[in-house]
């Protein structure tokens, strides 16, 4: 079974990014039918799959219900009251935000138990387009996108990663928080995790390091295109790649 993480703010904060003043051109309920897209084409494209969307924002019942009912596992962070990831996802930092709701997703996971084969990642808002090929990803493969080949540089809207990788991420995640809080770019972010585990240098951390290296090494494979499209939302330029 294959999980399929959507990571969304429908409700957008007021909040400057460092690179740009507006967050967001889109309403709230504009963004939420953006979601629904993401939703329903992630059910049409990625068959048997385990939709978790994890969601950080104030949002009306009505959205709540839908999200629900079309949906797997619903966490909304908001809800919760660990303001600290919270205040992480709505900082200036982009690439903070984004790592820090991926480190709660992926910890929510591991402490629930629920096994996965392959995590498939997807930024809410976007969808999958008739690029989209399954059987890409259809694999045991690491499936990612380098920004015009580059190895520095590696889209993180779309991205799949097998189960014991994914748990490396976490770790990797939690070990560069400071670079986050520093505003690296997030693609920036991935690829250097790529590029540490082609290398099999992950952590310094010695348990984390030897459980790395036992494991098996799993190929790389970048997609051009990788299948996804949508509206940025600073912009609102129609990506399509």
């Amino acid at each position: 079974m294959d999980i399929v993480l959507i990571t969304s703010v429908i409700n957008t904060p007021n909040i400057p990014l460092s690179y740009i003043e507006t967050r967001s051109i889109y309403s709230k309920s504009e963004r939420f039918d953006q979601t629904k897209r993401t939703i329903e084409t992630v059910k049409q494209k990625i068959p048997n799959s385990i939709i978790f969307l994890i969601e950080c924002s104030q949002i009306d019942e009505e959205q709540r219900k839908y999200i629900q009912e079309n949906t797997n596992i619903f966490v909304n962070i908001f809800d919760t009251d660990n303001i600290n990831i919270i205040n992480n996802i709505f900082s200036q930092s982009k690439s903070l935000g984004e790592g820090s709701m991926t480190i709660y997703a992926l910890q929510y996971l591991k402490d629930n138990n629920i096994g996965y084969n392959n995590l498939y990642k997807i930024s809410g808002r976007y969808w999958l387009s008739n690029l989209f090929n399954y059987d890409n990803f259809n694999n045991k493969n690491i499936i990612i996108k380098y920004i015009n080949s580059d190895e520095n540089n590696c889209f993180t809207a779309l991205y799949k990663l097998p189960n014991e990788v994914a748990n490396k991420y976490l770790h990797f995640l939690k070990e560069n928080m400071q670079l986050m809080e520093e505003c690296i770019g997030y693609e920036v972010l991935f690829a250097l995790f790529l590029q540490f585990y082609k290398s099999n240098i992950l952590t310094k951390s010695a348990e984390i390091e030897n459980h790395y290296e036992s494991c098996e090494y799993i190929n790389i494979v970048s997609y051009d295109p990788i299948g996804l499209c949508g509206n940025v939302s600073v912009s609102n330029e129609f990506y399509s790649g």
